[in-house]
């Protein structure tokens, strides 16, 4: 009696298996389900990036909204297909998006024709107080920045330490992340209009890695 109990179970169990794995193949209701949302998710996609045009135009309520739908479209893709369906929603929305762009490249008017310049940026400098202004803005995108940066590192470093990091990942945080902050206060510097505007960004990246060392 035991035995054909187990029987039973097992071959409602195999039934089962048989009647998933006929609902999520090809042409079952899961997959059906599934392949009508990803549709729906490209359509939204495609959609979205309108949208995030028509924002670029002008229409500033209209990027948010389209991002959003973007959002939204990504994860229902995700959720009803996993990656697959998030590349191919992905996929979509850059293909409209590049569209739009080579759209939007190819009706533009040609710029007229200008003289050509010199750009005050590369002129050779003339007077003593240029000089020492090209000095001072090597002085701080170069080793000012380099070693705000740098302190910021050991900072994060010896606060993973403290949060119980081990010495290996503490080293390999530090050697990641020195030439990113470099890199993101060189940009903000660049965005700058003089050497005195400068000073912050590398100011700011030393404070904050100070606050790491006091953490820790």
């Amino acid at each position: 009696m035991y035995q054909t109990g187990h029987a039973d179970a097992a071959d409602r169990k195999s039934q089962n298996d048989a009647q998933l794995v006929e609902a999520i193949g090809p042409g079952g209701p899961i997959r059906e389900r599934a392949g009508m949302t990803i549709v729906a998710a490209m359509i939204v996609a495609a959609a979205a990036m309108i949208l995030v045009r028509f924002g670029w135009d002008g229409r500033r309520a209209c990027a948010p909204l389209g991002w959003v739908a973007a959002a939204g479209a990504c994860i229902a893709a995700t959720l009803a297909d996993g990656a697959w369906g998030l590349a191919v929603v992905t996929l979509t929305g850059l293909v409209a998006a590049l569209a739009m762009v080579l759209y939007a490249g190819w009706t533009s008017p040609a710029r007229p024709q200008r003289p050509a310049r010199v750009a005050a940026a590369i002129a050779l400098p003339r007077r003593g107080s240029e000089i020492v202004a090209r000095v001072a803005v090597f002085v701080l995108v170069v080793p000012v920045a380099f070693v705000a940066a740098q302190w910021l590192a050991f900072g994060v470093q010896a606060a993973a330490r403290r949060a119980g990091a081990v010495e290996t990942d503490a080293v390999v945080l530090t050697l990641f992340l020195q030439p990113i902050a470099w890199a993101i206060i060189i940009a903000v510097q660049m965005t700058r209009a003089g050497p005195s505007r400068m000073i912050a960004a590398p100011a700011s990246a030393a404070l904050l890695g100070m606050l790491f060392w006091s953490v820790a």
